[in-house]
């Protein structure tokens, strides 16, 4: 019975996958400050997801953050929202799908225009705040992602949450799409995130970070809001660089999967 129960502890104590893409947010820095935390954050990731105008970012700020990850190894893609700078991309938008898709189209060529002009490839694409919720619930906007990418790169991946609508169209596209989940965001009971209005939707301590991550990456499951686990598969976990600790978690995490022998590398390695 001992040796039994031993079994079934080293069975739970494997991590379910051996490598782990860590992502962040950044481009997003208003001062030389927040400049240099970003590019002190890419010492522990392994893809960026850049700002490219639609809620902040212009050909300056992209150049900076692709030439420091070029120097680093990380991947890059590129990070359009709603036109909204006010809102910094997190407010729903009454926008026309005509205007909102010439919108993408530019925010990512201006990326790929930046990065090319450095001899830095772009692996992907993924949306920001309010417009990366509505795409995965929202089919019509899910396909106008597609067409974006397909018009301009088909080969670049599309980034976005498990089990959403997007997911589902990008496979019926023939789109690659990579699964994300959030280390420093609260789920609901449905997969969802818990819309950032309200109390508690950004985890704030880097202990539940960690726990976070270690639970999506060893064990496959989230802790919700309701305090339920509930199943949940990545390729790729995101990290806030503008949230609170955003440096010190990092690290952290890296050191966590480091200590499980989980190998951070980008999946367009």
């Amino acid at each position: 019975m001992g040796f039994l129960v031993m079994q079934k502890n080293l069975v739970a104590m494997i991590p379910k996958q051996l490598t782990i893409d860590l992502n962040a947010d950044l481009g997003e820095y208003q001062t030389e400050n927040q400049y240099f935390l970003e590019c002190q954050i890419l010492n522990h990731i392994s893809t960026c997801n850049i700002a490219c105008g639609g809620h902040t970012g212009d050909e300056e700020s992209m150049k900076k953050i692709i030439i420091a990850c070029k120097e680093k190894g990380v991947a890059i893609g590129a990070h359009p929202s709603y036109p909204d700078p006010e809102g910094f991309g997190r407010q729903k938008m009454k926008i026309d799908e005509s205007t909102l898709k010439k919108s993408l189209i530019d925010q990512v060529c201006s990326f790929l225009n930046v990065s090319e002009a450095l001899n830095v490839p772009a692996s992907h694409v993924k949306l920001h705040g309010r417009l990366y919720n509505d795409a995965a619930s929202n089919s019509n906007l899910a396909y106008l992602l597609i067409n974006v990418v397909n018009e301009i790169n088909p080969d670049l991946f599309i980034v976005g949450p498990p089990n959403s609508i997007l997911a589902d169209v990008a496979k019926k596209s023939g789109s690659s799409f990579v699964s994300e989940a959030f280390l420093d965001r609260r789920y609901k009971d449905d997969g969802s995130l818990v819309n950032r209005g309200h109390s508690g939707a950004v985890l704030e301590t880097i202990t539940e970070r960690c726990e976070q991550a270690e639970s999506i990456v060893c064990n496959w499951t989230v802790k919700t809001e309701s305090e339920q686990f509930i199943d949940i598969q990545a390729e790729t976990l995101c990290l806030h660089g503008d949230s609170s600790d955003a440096l010190k978690t990092a690290q952290m995490v890296r050191l966590l999967f480091e200590s499980k022998n989980i190998e951070i590398k980008s999946f367009a390695a």
